[in-house]
């Protein structure tokens, strides 16, 4: 029996967006073309997605959201998101991610963040998380992230300040929607089952390069097998075996763009045994080769994986 290396549990997620000097992202993606779907994850950080063409389907912990072109949505630190393909739709879009610490501090010194900003890591915070196009704030809004995508691209000087102050102006356009939104009751029973699903999320993506049963899954919840299973489907839309093959070949998509190791090396370290069968779940998934989707895409400007 081959003995599983599991990874020491952490609550958060372990990717960092940008630098800890300047904890700030944009990532650039296609659907179909160069991914199907983004696995349900979830993370600290603010996330907004600007919808430049198509359409696609946005999970927001279960609640699945249409957004199409043009279509702003914006993800609060802790909330669990999926992005999937709606249908036979393509769709184009862009993630500005960063982290409020970028902004200021919660402390009583820091005026403006403990005031305005400080609320933001509150997971009661209530907002609308769809702002289409014919929402008031939209075109200001709109404004704002297509400079933030354009600066990122751009060569110009102390490109950090005009940044910090886009993001600013982004909260200031919030804060009229913040006290216009009554904050709902918190059902306690809903939270504990999202914040079982974001424990559970965080040791499969420290650990899915290792085996694991349905069993182990579900005494790391504290539930029996079949009440796991629906469970986990609830909020995935996926068996457990489904969501880890999808992970897997996430990382090894990721993998096959930013590293030299060959296929076979890339299936072994993302937990795939079987070679042949690898490469079939890989053509299922992204609709091509791995050595066809590193060529086609290894020189590609959106090869940045959120």
């Amino acid at each position: 029996m081959t003995k599983k290396n599991i990874q020491p549990f952490s609550r958060y997620e372990q990717k960092q967006h940008g630098t800890s000097e300047f904890p700030y992202a944009i990532y650039h993606a296609k659907i179909p073309d160069f991914i199907h779907s983004y696995p349900l994850h979830w993370h600290d950080e603010i996330e907004w997605i600007f919808i430049i063409s198509g359409q696609v389907i946005i999970t927001l912990n279960k609640t699945p959201i249409s957004a199409s072109k043009g279509d702003i949505v914006l993800i609060l630190p802790g909330v669990l998101h999926a992005i999937d393909q709606d249908q036979s739709h393509s769709a184009e879009y862009y993630n500005i991610v960063f982290d409020l610490s970028l902004l200021g501090q919660d402390t009583p010194s820091d005026f403006c963040f403990q005031t305005y900003l400080s609320s933001y890591r509150k997971e009661t915070l209530s907002l609308p998380c769809l702002l289409p196009k014919d929402h008031s704030s939209h075109p200001k809004l709109k404004q704002s992230l297509t400079s933030l995508i354009e600066i990122y691209h751009s060569d110009n000087p102390a490109p950090e300040l005009y940044i910090k102050s886009q993001l600013f102006y982004l909260f200031w356009l919030l804060e009229p929607m913040q006290l216009k939104t009554q904050p709902s009751i918190p059902n306690q029973y809903h939270i504990s089952q999202i914040q079982k699903m974001k424990d559970f999320l965080l040791f499969i993506h420290a650990n899915y390069a290792s085996p694991l049963t349905l069993k182990e899954a579900a005494n790391f919840c504290g539930y029996s097998t079949s009440y796991f299973s629906k469970f986990f489907k609830s909020f995935t839309g996926m068996t457990l075996i489904e969501y880890l093959n999808h992970y897997r070949l996430k990382k090894a998509g990721d993998l096959l763009l930013t590293t030299s190791l060959s296929v076979i090396e890339i299936s072994e370290i993302t937990g795939f045994e079987n070679h042949s069968y690898f490469i079939r779940l890989f053509r299922k998934y992204y609709q091509t080769t791995p050595k066809q989707y590193r060529k086609q895409y290894a020189l590609s400007s959106h090869t940045k994986s959120q």
